[in-house]
């Protein structure tokens, strides 16, 4: 904990040469973000990238990285939540496991809309027919960063309450 303490001295300090500090939370969700991002997208690209089609056809034709997405996802969400206690929402709550389930909850609303997007971007059936699984991810993660943003902020970091 010396180190988070020693960190987020720092930052403070940081901030207000550059006279930023009321800004800290969302610059730091942003700095916590592009390394979630980072997370989801190396993992996805290696899936995508490098592992063979794996589960019953039907749903490879309907979406055809769902298994990229969930894994990927899984990655992005552990680290998310560590850094996002630690040093975007500053969580003290005591009751961490109530606190994992909300935003692990939280997140799954938006993998299912990650999924939805591929199945409507580059399922065999889709809607609006990308095929680029990329480009596809990348207008994904625009709606999602956000909602998960909300997502924490509303439902399950509350900032100052302790459980």
């Amino acid at each position: 904990m010396k180190l988070v303490q020693g960190i987020h001295r720092a930052l403070d300090r940081l901030l207000a040469k550059l006279h930023l500090q009321n800004y800290k939370e969302q610059i730091l969700y942003l700095a916590v973000g592009v390394g979630t991002t980072a997370v989801d997208w190396i993992v996805y690209a290696l899936l995508v990238c490098f592992v063979p089609p794996v589960g019953a056809a039907w749903l490879y034709r309907i979406s055809p990285n769902i298994l990229a997405y969930f894994i990927a996802w899984a990655g992005a969400v552990a680290f998310a939540y560590v850094f996002s206690r630690l040093f975007v929402f500053e969580s003290h709550s005591k009751a961490v496991g109530a606190e994992i389930l909300r935003f692990v909850g939280s997140r799954f609303l938006t993998l299912a809309l990650s999924i939805a997007g591929d199945m409507l971007l580059c399922g065999e059936y889709a809607l609006f027919p990308l095929r680029d699984p990329f480009l596809a991810k990348l207008l994904i993660s625009v709606v999602v960063v956000i909602l998960n943003y909300i997502t924490s902020k509303v439902f399950v970091f509350h900032k100052g309450k302790k459980e």
